[in-house]
């Protein structure tokens, strides 16, 4: 049964490609796992009340407080000043204030134990379990007031577990950005309710669901629920949006706690400890399947790690239950070597979308992305204690997938650190459970450093690779749905059995039919965003961002940059990676290891290391840049004019931008990412900018055209190529929206940013072209008009422009 669902998984997510941020998501409803008693009734006796209420919990937790229960003391460990005396002293009062409150709530349950008419008498009523079927003299009695025998008073803006009644009011959320209105097709609207009643019958209008889940969602959960622990039933029904997390209220919600970490215990872990079978048998066979790269880490909680066989310390996982109940699988890797006070800092290590928390310690390079995030080995070799996890929702974690939301993935994140505050090898700084932190990771690794470093205060770097900065920019630029990656990664987390708000199924079906997004999806997709709370992160920032990559462009890294730049320690570094292929250069991995380790020394570790330039860059040919800016300052542009233009018949896919068949030279899994990129079309209308010296294009190209036309399409796209190659820069495509209305219109855009290096006489090539595989949409026709096109190109001041050489690491302390 639990081998079975492990090995049933792995080739959904080989063909899913398990990368990425989730997309196309809309407002629905967060459904925790079925609870085993009904939650409907409403004249439910005695027994069945307490059942409902959180005594699951408090079982729960009576069972982790067997030598199993983890807290951290409120110490330094190293004589370290605390990062933030004001922020220090507001939580010291605030643990006054909820001592206070513990009180006062103690005072107040003695009282109503003591009144008969408020709640249950302690001295007279039998248990629960020795109640009879039916007490008619107790119909008459008010319905018992369930209250915890230890309460805990929620942090200050964090929302209260939901009821299992519904509620009337809805809470409403001010947006933190003010976008001009768009209007949605009504066919649009009329698709959405379709597919929502579809996928999803039980949900209405209401932002909350129902606590039972649909049958299918029931057999779902079941199926991924772990055979070894039965911690996931801690989840609880919670509404995404009375637990919105308003940015103002960051500063004020952080107040770090103690959390309960339960031990795991993988199934053949105790095999290996059979003495002469264990050691001759079982590991060697735990240590091949561990060195397949991906599959072991998803068999992992089947066959667990190869004692002896880890490079240090045995690893050892946790249940690290999360502020609503929800149980995060979590792994711990001591460091291999510590300092004279046997502690070490900790690196968290964010897996992509669909990818469960890597569990290979001895690994040199990320199993999945071995040249775009730097492997464990280097991190427990250098000193690092590493920990990784399973997100919620996916894999052994319990919860709904919310796309790295700060009221979900956030707490999450913050109960993990405080879970490592109590570990014995953790370095403590001298707040309150604050151990000495450092992330990385990429996609939906990296967005979850944004979100966790600006909610907790102690994080104390980050190394956000290939992040996003607002999901509406890069997945409807202009208007349009990025429909190709829409539907891969969704196929991704159905393949791999994720539980996800459903909203993001019914969302990318619109998109795809209707190539439009309803307000609401877009308002989703704010809020799984972390632009609006860039302004709250202190942590020294390294971004790294993927010339080639289509889902998250270096728009969006730019984007995070200019946010950050006044507030935090920033460096911002480009490399031929992301999700796409890196076809023009090879990308050995080697410049994020070495920036990595840098950064993470300086700023975590504490050593005296040059960390280089603000801004580093790779172009097409594998040659590296730096500037002591971001970005480095402008030259003068490389223009090009023409008043001809061209007819541009509408039609779809043939003759437009992609598929990009060559994207497979950069191996299987690159190319099945780089197959949604950009590529020469044939039907195009061109124009060519040639350098009349070595240029570096560095920034986003302007374009203004002006057109007519007739017909139902509402976009066309435009691309740069490099004649010499025939590849498109960067692999990218920016879509235009156009009104065919036969009138005349003018376009005046900028295009997506590059990184590509001119030498005299070498040209670019633009095209505006009528379809994008990565913008693809079910229907077009018509034909534009285009003429007095006007292309600009940014370019780099040739003077701020510095040759990068890359040294070895220094790893001496």
């Amino acid at each position: 049964m639990g081998a079975g669902k492990y090995i049933g998984r792995i080739g959904g997510l080989a063909v899913a490609l398990g990368i990425g941020a989730a997309v196309f998501t809309g407002p629905g409803v967060a459904w925790a796992e079925p609870s085993e008693t009904s939650s409907t009734s409403s004249t439910s006796s005695t027994s069945d009340t307490s059942d409902t209420s959180d005594t699951s919990d408090t079982s729960d937790a009576s069972d982790a407080s067997d030598g199993n229960e983890t807290s951290g003391p409120e110490t330094s460990k190293d004589g370290k000043a605390p990062k933030d005396a004001a922020a220090s002293e507001r939580r010291s009062n605030r643990r006054d204030r909820e001592s206070q409150q513990q009180k006062q709530e103690a005072t107040e349950k003695a009282a109503v134990t003591e009144r008969g008419d408020d709640g249950p008498k302690t001295t007279s009523e039998p248990p629960a379990s020795a109640a009879p079927m039916a007490e008619p003299e107790r119909k008459a009695e008010p319905e018992p007031v369930a209250v915890p025998a230890e309460p805990t008073p929620a942090p200050v803006g964090a929302q209260l577990p939901t009821t299992t009644e519904t509620s009337t009011e809805t809470s409403t959320k001010t947006s933190t950005k003010t976008k001009p209105e768009q209007t949605v097709d009504p066919i649009t609207v009329a698709v959405s309710r379709l597919v929502d009643a579809f996928v999803d019958p039980f949900a209405g209008n209401a932002p909350s669901g129902p606590v039972d889940s649909p049958v299918a969602w029931t057999m779902a959960a079941a199926a991924r629920r772990e055979f070894t622990d039965e911690a996931p039933k801690l989840d609880k029904a919670v509404d995404p949006v009375t637990m919105s997390l308003v940015a103002a209220e960051v500063e004020e919600a952080f107040a770090p706690v103690p959390v309960r970490a339960i031990p795991m215990t993988p199934l053949l872990q105790p095999l290996q400890q059979i003495p002469l079978f264990g050691p001759a048998f079982v590991t060697p066979i735990v240590g091949v399947i561990k060195a397949i790269p991906f599959i072991g880490d998803v068999l992992h909680p089947i066959v667990g790690y190869p004692l002896g066989w880890t490079g240090g310390s045995t690893p050892r996982d946790y249940k690290v239950i999360s502020e609503d109940g929800t149980a995060i699988y979590v792994h711990f890797f001591p460091a291999w070597k510590f300092d004279e006070s046997g502690k070490a800092p900790t690196i968290l290590n964010g897996p992509g979308l669909s990818l469960p928390g890597e569990t290979v310690p001895t690994a040199e390079d990320n199993p999945f992305l071995p040249n775009q995030v730097i492997g464990m080995a280097p991190l427990l070799r250098n000193g690092y204690n590493v920990v990784t996890w399973d997100p919620r929702g996916e894999w052994s974690s319990g919860g709904v997938l919310q796309i790295d939301h700060p009221d979900y993935e956030g707490k999450d994140m913050q109960a993990i650190i405080s879970f490592i505050a109590a570990q014995p090898e953790a370095r403590l700084d001298a707040g309150y459970l604050d151990p000495r932190i450092g992330m990385v990771g990429a996609s939906y690794g990296g967005g979850i450093q944004l979100v966790t470093a600006a909610i907790d205060k102690r994080v104390d770097a980050i190394v956000p690779t290939i992040a996003w900065h607002n999901l509406n920019d890069s997945l409807y630029k202009a208007g349009a749905p990025k429909t190709s990656w829409g539907a891969l990664l969704t196929a991704a987390l159905l393949f791999t059995g994720a539980r996800v708000n459903l909203q993001t199924y019914t969302a990318v079906f619109t998109a795809l039919f209707t190539g439009q997004l309803p307000q609401r999806d877009q308002d989703f997709l704010d809020e799984r965003s972390p632009f609006a709370l860039l302004d709250q992160i202190e942590a020294p920032t390294l971004l790294f961002q993927g010339t080639v990559d289509t889902l998250f462009t270096l728009q969006e890294a730019h984007n995070n940059a200019i946010a950050l730049q006044d507030n935090v320690v920033l460096k911002v570094v480009w490399y031929c990676g992301g999700h796409g292929a890196c076809i023009s250069s090879h990308n050995d991995g080697e410049l994020i290891e070495d920036r990595t380790m840098r950064w993470l020394n300086k700023y975590v570790m504490g050593r005296n290391v040059d960390t280089g330039r603000k801004f580093e860059w790779v172009d097409q040919h594998g040659d590296e840049y730096e500037s002591d800016e971001y970005l480095p300052p402008a030259g003068v542009p490389l223009q090009v004019a023409s008043g001809q233009g061209g007819k541009l018949p509408m039609a779809l896919l043939f003759g437009g931008s992609g598929p990009n068949w060559r994207a497979f030279e950069a191996g299987p899994i690159n190319g099945l990412l780089g197959l949604l990129s950009g590529a020469y079309a044939t039907n195009a209308v061109e124009v060519t900018a040639t350098a009349s010296q070595t240029t570096y294009l560095v920034g986003a190209p302007r374009l203004k055209f002006t057109y007519s036309g007739t017909g139902v399409a509402q976009h066309i796209y435009a691309q740069l190529v490099d004649t010499k190659t025939g590849l498109v820069l960067g692999n990218q495509v920016t879509p235009i929206k156009v009104t065919l209305d036969g009138e005349q219109h003018e376009v005046d855009i900028p295009l997506e940013m590059v990184a590509h290096t001119l030498l005299a006489n070498e040209s670019v090539k633009l095209q505006i072209v009528a379809s994008a595989v990565p913008y693809q949409t079910f229907w077009a026709s018509g034909e534009v008009n285009v003429s007095n096109i006007h292309l600009s190109l940014p370019t780099a001041d040739a003077a701020a422009v510095i040759p990068s050489n890359a040294d070895a690491i220094t790893t001496a302390a």
